[in-house]
């Protein structure tokens, strides 16, 4: 929590809570299934701000009174983001959420609300080479009031796993499985490729 009262430049409140859990599967080839999950919710309290132009000087209105607005979104450095190599493969870092979330030109501008679901089934193959096949679900919603599962964008894909001595180097391809329009006649990216160090989570 973040009080105007107590020297913050923004009163929030927020919190996320994640859980990880992983079973060996009981068959010969050693398989791992690793599943994870995440939910964000944070809250802005209200605050009047004088409105500023293009210019950067305060707007005024016709008497010559600075205009203020009565907000209560929270800094972007403290909105929740997602997509990318460690939330929901098959898209790009930080390009996940619904259309309140991220600008028709596909630009982040992150929200108060964030869900995301992985699955990953590991197995070791040779040596210090390994393989996953996982499927992603999440979102990043504007308001908390706006969570919804019906709303949870989908990710499949596979990977490769190298134990290297400083840790599994890690190889993935994500496929969106509702691939949507961010314009008429433009799609989203049908995959990404993700180059990392570690797991996933």
């Amino acid at each position: 929590m973040a009080l105007r009262a107590a020297g913050s430049e923004v009163g929030f409140t927020k919190t996320f809570l994640q859980g990880f859990t992983y079973y060996r599967v009981p068959v010969p080839r050693r398989i791992v299934l690793a599943l994870g999950a995440r939910l964000g919710l944070a809250h802005g309290f209200r605050r009047s701000v004088s409105r500023v132009g293009a210019d950067g000087e305060p707007v005024s209105d016709e008497r010559g009174n600075p205009i203020v607005d009565v907000v209560q979104d929270l800094p972007a450095s403290e909105r929740f983001f997602a997509g990318g190599d460690t939330t929901v493969r098959g898209f790009s870092l930080d390009r996940l959420g619904t259309a309140a979330t991220i600008s028709p030109t596909g630009f982040p501008t992150g929200g108060n609300g964030l869900v995301v679901l992985n699955a990953e089934l590991r197995t070791a193959v040779a040596g210090s080479l390994g393989a996953v096949g996982f499927l992603d679900a999440g979102n990043v919603f504007r308001r908390v009031g706006d969570l919804s599962v019906q709303e949870l964008r989908l990710a499949a894909g596979f990977g490769v796993r190298y134990q290297s001595p400083v840790g599994p180097i890690r190889i993935d391809m994500g496929w969106k499985l509702d691939r949507r329009e961010l314009a008429p006649g433009r799609l989203e990216r049908r995959n990404v490729l993700h180059i990392s160090l570690g797991q996933a989570f």
